[in-house]
């Protein structure tokens, strides 16, 4: 049902629109009928009509100033001009002002329908388009908690981030180039915590997001990490107030809902450099005694460490990068050096947090490989890791954990390149006689052709072209020796096309040409 208002100082012209309308439209409803600009704005207050009969030259307000007016307050409202000939200049106006049409008096009834038609259309056009947007953003509601955690875990785990940030903030709509990281620790056990599950997360996620415009990770154990959006403050110090400032709002809130957090606070970085301020975060959460907030910037580091954080991250990322490349006995060596300099450098609390992290970066690097549970055990590394109390017990644990994932993850790319190139050997003696490329090959094994390439080359010795020709040949070979077919039968059998170029290829990898073959 569309509500239609006419507006014209002429009654005549009121009661013809209104015959008219009521003889050739059964879905709309006339909700009033007034001869002035202000009547009519006064009406479209009260009664909202979907489409508006103004006329342009009235008393007082005229139709021009009463469509300013209401387009002003409504304007999704519909106007059509009513005017005499002589106020054509006024309806071309009217029209730049957005109506949907204007007709000339006296009255054309076919004119009014069809005009009429048309702004109902465009009204149940726009209906459509609302409705579509109400419903794609529902679904981006709904969508929102699983691209956040997409979001945060391709943080925490070292994927494609760029990727990952981009896609997210235009999702999101969000223009900031600066953002930083929180990570809330809960002050609970891990049973109280497993108990209270989602009921707590969502209290927790619910008082972050009313506070700022931010990005909330899943519960890991008893963590939580944020990224706040935030432009950058020209001065570093006031940054570092602002941020401190919002967590510690966000603990003060949280322990009135009998939720205690601390919280670490990384520096406002780009977002191609966020992970930086993820490592910090962490580390000033590691340092914290009896505060319930701490910045990065404001942790005290030791004079008398030679070992810097810095340079653990440093560590860090190599000993990861040995993991991920399989190199076992650079990474054995690493392991040694690495774990000396910590014991050397840390009490035992940062030498906990500092081996926990790594572990977890590890764990992630397996994850990303798409390692099982029954490969590594990811449930029961952070319980076993926290029921050794003896430093040199750790260590021994950590290391044989971190090699282990080394391990499985070299396994896991051998076997996974050994299945490959048997599907590609069988495509290849099933389909040696067509006339095939690496492309062919490499698409039927879902791999790029580059990759393909290489991996073939490393693990028979032989280039894709090298081992197709010696497999013609061959096979070539074993026909000529059944003397069933002539060379150039063969040579087609084969999938070559010139008997010539055959006849040569033979005789450079046989030593004789295959008329000389016994």
């Amino acid at each position: 049902m569309f509500k239609i208002m006419i507006v014209d100082d002429e009654w005549l012209v009121q009661e013809g629109i209104k015959v008219t309308l009521e003889n050739h439209f059964d879905n709309i409803e006339i909700v009033g009928m007034v001869s002035s600009g202000r009547e009519a704005i006064e009406m479209n207050a009260a009664k909202h009509p979907d489409i508006i009969l103004m006329d342009i030259k009235m008393p007082g307000i005229n139709g021009i100033e009463a469509i300013q007016t209401i387009r002003g307050r409504f304007s999704q409202t519909k106007f059509v001009i009513i005017s005499a000939y002589e106020q054509f200049d006024y309806a071309k106006q009217a029209v730049e002002l957005g109506v949907v049409d204007y007709i000339l008096k006296p009255i054309n009834q076919n004119k009014l329908v069809e005009v009429l038609n048309k702004a109902m259309d465009k009204i149940l056009e726009e209906r459509e388009q609302r409705s579509r947007l109400i419903k794609n953003r529902e679904k981006l509601e709904k969508m929102m908690p699983v691209l956040e955690k997409g979001f945060i875990y391709s943080l925490l785990m070292h994927g494609n981030f760029k990727h990952e940030v981009k896609k997210y903030c235009d999702i999101m709509e969000i223009h900031n180039e600066d953002a930083y990281v929180m990570t809330l620790e809960i002050k609970d056990s891990e049973e109280a915590i497993s108990i209270q599950g989602d009921a707590l997360y969502k209290k927790i996620q619910d008082t972050i997001k009313y506070k700022c415009k931010c990005a909330v990770g899943p519960l890991i154990i008893n963590r939580v990490t944020v990224v706040v959006f935030s432009g950058a403050l020209s001065d570093e110090y006031d940054q570092r107030v602002e941020a401190v400032s919002l967590a510690e709002s966000i603990t003060a809130s949280l322990e009135k809902s009998d939720v205690q957090v601390k919280i670490g606070v990384g520096a406002c970085l780009k977002l191609e450099r966020l992970r930086h301020s993820l490592e910090q975060a962490s580390y000033a959460l590691s340092k914290m005694a009896t505060e319930a907030v701490l910045h990065h910037n404001d942790v005290m580091v030791s004079t008398s460490s030679d070992y810097s954080y810095m340079e653990v991250k440093d560590d860090q990322e190599a000993i990861l990068l040995l993991v991920e490349s399989g190199q076992i006995d650079k990474l054995r060596e690493q392991l040694h050096v690495f774990f000396d300099k910590i014991s050397r450098n840390f009490d035992e609390v940062s030498f906990r947090n500092v081996l926990m992290e790594l572990i977890v970066m590890v764990l992630s690097t397996s994850y990303k490989h798409e390692l099982s549970e029954a490969e590594v055990g990811y449930s029961t590394y952070i319980s076993e890791f926290r029921r050794i109390t003896s430093q040199n017990q750790l260590t021994s644990w950590s290391y044989r954990k971190i090699i282990l994932v080394a391990e499985t993850i070299q396994s896991s790319k051998t076997s996974h390149v050994s299945n490959v190139i048997l599907k590609a050997k069988t495509y290849i003696d099933e389909n040696f006689d067509k006339d095939i490329g690496l492309n062919d090959v490499s698409k039927e094994v879902s791999i790029s052709p580059q990759y393909f390439s290489t991996i073939f080359k490393e693990e028979l010795g032989l280039n894709f072209i090298e081992y197709l020709r010696n497999k013609r040949v061959e096979v070539a070979k074993e026909l000529l020796r059944d003397k069933k077919f002539s060379v150039k039968e063969i040579c087609y059998k084969v999938g070559y096309n010139d008997p010539n170029y055959f006849s040569r290829l033979f005789k450079k990898l046989v030593g004789v040409s295959p008329t000389e073959f016994k």
